[in-house]
């Protein structure tokens, strides 16, 4: 029987890049999305008809608590076990901190923090059926440095690293749990949704990142048997600058 990955997001920009990856390592794919595009689903569904796994798409608002938890038995049900959970889901605004509406800010929480812990509580089960399960969380350098044009957005990703320490705590020694803080990620034919780029001279590496620097980050936590409760920053050494 196949390995399988559940991804939140899956079906484009680096949950997309991601789940190809697992393709390629064999990888049956459960990816759940909600505003994606027909283009993007059905693209998706082109990249991975070219690997020989198994392969299912989930449609669910993650925002809503009630239908997450449905969405995870039905996966549950279909893969039997879950050996890679992602959370790579979330929404970003940039906003000025006297515009920030309730229903944005709860909107931000709600798909960037709340739904993490509830798609984890919901596939634990399926997670313990794993010989060796790793939970990967997807925050950002948002969630590290102080964004204020991004209140929202950074105060849930510097919740999502908070979550990422406890449930590594809570979980351990069954489940391993770690996640990826990218900075500026370039994805070709994607860059909307992007936050807005910094000064490529203010990164001391002076570049942009990509795919395969996320991939890399990924491949390094699925393989390292003795790592759990860490954030993986790839962000060229912008935190050098704080």
């Amino acid at each position: 029987m196949n390995k399988s990955a559940l991804i939140t997001g899956g079906v484009r920009r680096l949950g997309r890049q991601i789940a190809l990856y697992l393709a390629s390592k064999g990888y049956d794919l459960a990816l759940i999305y909600n505003s994606s595009s027909a283009a993007e689903v059905k693209r998706t569904k082109e990249l991975l008809n070219a690997f020989d796994i198994r392969y299912k798409l989930y449609k669910c608002d993650l925002k809503n608590v009630s239908s997450i938890k449905k969405t995870i038995t039905k996966i549950g049900s279909e893969f039997k076990k879950i050996d890679v959970l992602v959370n790579n889901s979330g929404v970003i605004k940039k906003v000025e901190f006297a515009k920030i509406t309730e229903k944005l800010f709860n909107d931000t929480i709600s798909v960037n923090l709340t739904a993490p812990l509830f798609v984890t509580q919901s596939a634990v089960k399926y997670l313990n059926k794993s010989q060796s399960p790793v939970i990967i969380n997807m925050t950002s350098l948002g969630g590290m440095q102080n964004w204020t044009g991004y209140f929202p957005y950074s105060t849930s990703k510097t919740g999502l690293i908070k979550l990422t320490y406890l449930l590594a705590k809570k979980l351990a020694p069954k489940i391993r749990v770690n996640a990826i803080s990218p900075g500026t990620i370039i994805i070709e034919g994607e860059e909307k949704g992007t936050p807005s780029k910094t000064d490529v001279n203010k990164i001391p590496l002076k570049k942009y990142g990509s795919p395969s620097d996320i991939i890399s980050a990924v491949e390094f936590i699925l393989e390292c048997s003795y790592l759990t409760g860490h954030v993986i920053p790839v962000e060229g050494g912008r935190l050098l600058n704080n």
